[in-house]
Formats: C-alpha cells, structure tokens, sequence
C-alpha cells in the first residue's frame, strides 16, 4: 500500500468553538486565554498541549504511509487506543493506495482544568484531514475528517500531553466508540471476539478477532454474514461489507477484521450473525446487539460517504 500526504496550516484569527460542556464539573477557564495573560509556566504548557495537537494531526495524516506506531505515542485513553489499533488492521485490510493532506486553520489553547483528579488541558481546533482510498479494483472514494472543535488532552508530565477526545465531523469521538467486554462465542475450538462497535456516521464497522484452534481452515459462509434486524414477522437482512480477513482463518490461526454496515438509528432488535462452514456441522456465531449498544450517537452534521471498508 503506498500513500501520499501534504499538511496545510492556515493561521486564522480568533478562537474555534465555545467549549463543551465536560463531565464531572471540571474547574477552568470557557473561553481561549491570550498569550500575554499566561504565567511563564502555563505559557510553556499551553505551547505544549497546543504542540501535541498538531503532531497528533500530523501522525494521523501520515499513519497510512508512516503505520499507526507515531499516533500510538499521541494519545490516551481506552477508547482512541482502541481506534487506533483497529485503525491499523483497516490500512492493513485496505487492497490499493491511499492519499492523504491536511489544512490546519486554528490551534488556540482553552485552558488547563481537573476532571476526575486528572489534570488535562483543553485546545480550539479547527482542521480537516482527507483521505482518497484508491481501491485496485474499484473507483477511489473520498472523505473528508473535519475536527472542529475543542480537543481534551491529558496532561501525563511536565510540558506532555496525549490526546484524550476530540469532535470528529461535529461528533465526539468517544461517544461514537462503543467496547465491548466478555463478548465472547466458541463453537468447536473457533472462538470470535467481538471487541468493539464504532459508530461514525454513515457506517457501523463491528470490529472481530476470529480464533482457529481446530486442525483445519474454517470458510466464512457469506449468506450467515450479515447484520439482522427483527421486524417483528421475520428478520431483516442488512447487507454490508467484510474484510477478507475473516473469509478463510487457517488452522492454528488469529484474524481481525471488520464488518461494515450502514448506519442503525437503534441497536433494538439487531443481531450479528457469523457463520463458518456449511450444513449441519457449520459454526454460528450471534450476538444480540439490544443490550450491548448502550447509546447511538446522533447523525454528524457532515456526510462521510457511503458504507465501504474504508479506514475510520
């Protein structure tokens, strides 16, 4: 897979966004603070929190060519590490090219605060990254990640800060993540792990680890593949898309891949279905959805496309 990227930084006066409003009542400034107005000391955290968003913008851009490991550095917290390490088996999993470029308007630092006893810092960004997906056999897709909007960080020493929550297309990343625990089906020593739901508008992308611990490959059976939804006198088919990880897993073998779907206004009544092998001996694998998808996020304000296997 080759990539190509650029970065943009465009100044622009004026600050980003008003802040949003952060759990657990965290004490600190609402308003980006001036330059002149910081003591030495904050002035110096306040370069660095701010320097920590850019590398952060520009570890993503470059994570397609580069790999994940400099984004890995960047942030905290169980729910951007797990978007970047399922970021990884997308770019992994993705056949063509893929480009990449970045314009940076506004990097303005908020203020520091304490939420949780946890010192963090929050930054006004406004950014957009794109990306064009070249798949080998079919036309290149676009899309457009627009950041706009304040960025939490975690102040983790002196003068370092890591990513924590930012808005993606006016959505906070965190509320669009959904991890799952214990979500766990064996059947004749294949196991599949069904580590997490992202729900970025317009797709629902179900992140698997499949087990193979019997002697021989197992075959997916694409018509058991699917997300189904009760209508009450029958399910529903939703058709999506899979990654061809979790086609064929040899014997002995660990895959992780993806399942892609449009997006779901409710998790009510979905039930997601694997199925390895055929006939009376074929594996199946469900998980009802109804109470494991504890929030739908509400539709981005911007489209992102259509529901590929794309990476998030």
């Amino acid at each position: 897979m080759r990539a190509r990227a650029a970065l943009v930084i465009v100044p622009v006066l004026g600050s980003v966004l008003a802040l949003a409003a952060c759990a657990q009542e965290p004490v600190g400034p609402a308003a980006p603070i001036a330059p002149a107005q910081l003591a030495p000391g904050l002035a110096l955290e306040a370069s660095a929190a701010r320097q920590a968003v850019v590398e952060f913008l520009e570890a993503y851009r470059e994570s397609p060519d580069q790999g994940i490991g400099p984004l890995r550095q960047l942030v905290v917290g169980p729910d951007l590490r797990s978007w970047v390490r399922w970021l990884d088996v997308e770019y992994r999993e993705f056949d063509g090219t893929i480009e990449s470029a970045a314009e940076v308007r506004n990097v303005e630092f908020i203020g520091a605060l304490t939420a949780r006893r946890i010192p963090l810092a929050l930054v006004g960004l406004s950014a957009s990254v794109w990306f064009r997906f070249d798949p080998t056999d079919d036309r290149p897709i676009d899309l457009v990640r627009v950041l706009d909007g304040p960025v939490t960080l975690v102040r983790t020493a002196a003068g370092t800060y890591r990513v924590e929550d930012l808005l993606r297309n006016g959505v906070p990343m965190s509320d669009s993540i959904q991890p799952f625990r214990h979500q766990v089906r064996r059947e004749n020593d294949v196991t599949v792990h069904l580590d997490s739901l992202y729900m970025f508008p317009p797709r629902w992308q179900f992140n698997m680890v499949i087990e193979n611990a019997t002697p021989h490959a197992v075959s997916l059976d694409p018509d058991g593949a699917a997300l189904f939804v009760d209508r009450g006198d029958g399910f529903e088919r939703v058709e999506g898309s899979l990654t061809a990880s979790l086609g064929t897993v040899a014997a002995g073998e660990t895959a992780e891949g993806l399942m892609v779907f449009r997006a779901q206004r409710s998790a009510d009544g979905r039930v997601l279905s694997l199925v390895y092998g055929r006939g009376p001996r074929a594996l199946r694998f469900e998980f009802p959805l109804q109470d494991l998808v504890t929030a739908v996020p509400p539709p981005a304000p911007t489209d992102e496309g259509t529901a590929e296997t794309a990476p998030s």
